[in-house]
């Protein structure tokens, strides 16, 4: 079976809620197995469990550290409070009864055009999972109203955020300090773009950000590079992010080629 491909810029401008709210009591519960007549903890294992419902998401270690869906949104919201960013609307996508959580947060008073009308909006993706089917995930980067490319990276003077396993301490903090920066420092991000939008096409720089990926998706990408007679590094740069953010089939492979290409053009064609 064919699958569609992903469409990462179907979060319109609204406030969106799906699969019921993400603010439900969590918490980690002893494991028991019964032997007989009698109930025996099970070692090193814990439930994490609904508080509201008594239902069981998962079966973890005793290492597993739990991080409420509840305290990422929060983390949004404080690292924004007292800024100058106008409204944020946001989009909370809440299934497998409450087991994992994604959001989209966009800042669209912050919006600055590149070239004409190609306007380029900050945003934050983050992700959230109780059962252990993904890590945490949080992505900061840029939506872009015109093509709807969402394009996020892995650091420098696109975006930050980060990836963890549920264990140890987790650094949420930090992602308040980035965003809040990313947000401050986003006419920066702006001037990157403007710079590439009037440097010509390195042909030979494009070959060393592309290397490395799928063989179908660089030849898919250099196409249309020469369908759209790109002609400047961000015509390239639009070009290898509507790859990803339109042509993907699954939305994991899609941000892997967003930050392959994101990092690929800092380390590449980094504006002077």
């Amino acid at each position: 079976m064919v699958l569609p491909a992903i469409d990462l810029s179907s979060h319109i401008n609204h406030d969106v809620q799906t699969g019921g709210p993400a603010d439900f009591p969590i918490e980690l519960r002893p494991v028991y197995v019964k032997h007989g007549e009698e109930f025996g903890e099970v070692p090193k294992r814990l439930a994490v469990v609904r508080s509201d419902t008594g239902k069981a998401l998962a079966v973890v270690s005793d290492r597993y550290s739990l991080l409420p869906h509840q305290a990422l949104l929060d983390t949004v919201q404080s690292a924004t409070r007292g800024l100058d960013v106008g409204p944020v609307p946001r989009g909370v996508y809440v299934d497998r009864a409450g087991a994992r959580m994604r959001a989209l947060f966009k800042f669209p008073g912050l919006a600055e055009a590149v070239v004409g009308k190609d306007t380029i909006c900050p945003c934050i993706k983050i992700q959230n999972t109780y059962d252990g089917t993904s890590r945490i995930l949080v992505h900061i980067g840029a939506f872009r109203f015109v093509c709807t490319n969402l394009a996020v990276g892995g650091g420098g003077v696109f975006a930050g955020g980060f990836m963890s396993i549920h264990a140890g301490e987790i650094p949420i903090e930090q992602v308040g300090q980035q965003l809040a920066t990313y947000l401050s420092d986003f006419s920066d991000v702006i001037r990157a773009y403007r710079i590439w939008s009037e440097r010509s096409l390195d042909r030979d720089g494009m070959a060393c950000i592309l290397e490395g990926l799928p063989r179908r998706t660089r030849e898919s990408i250099w196409q249309r590079i020469s369908d759209e007679n790109a002609r400047t590094v961000f015509d390239a740069y639009n070009a290898a992010t509507y790859q990803a953010t339109h042509c993907m089939r699954t939305v994991a492979t899609a941000f892997r080629l967003l930050e392959h290409v994101n990092l690929g053009f800092q380390r590449v064609l980094r504006a002077p």
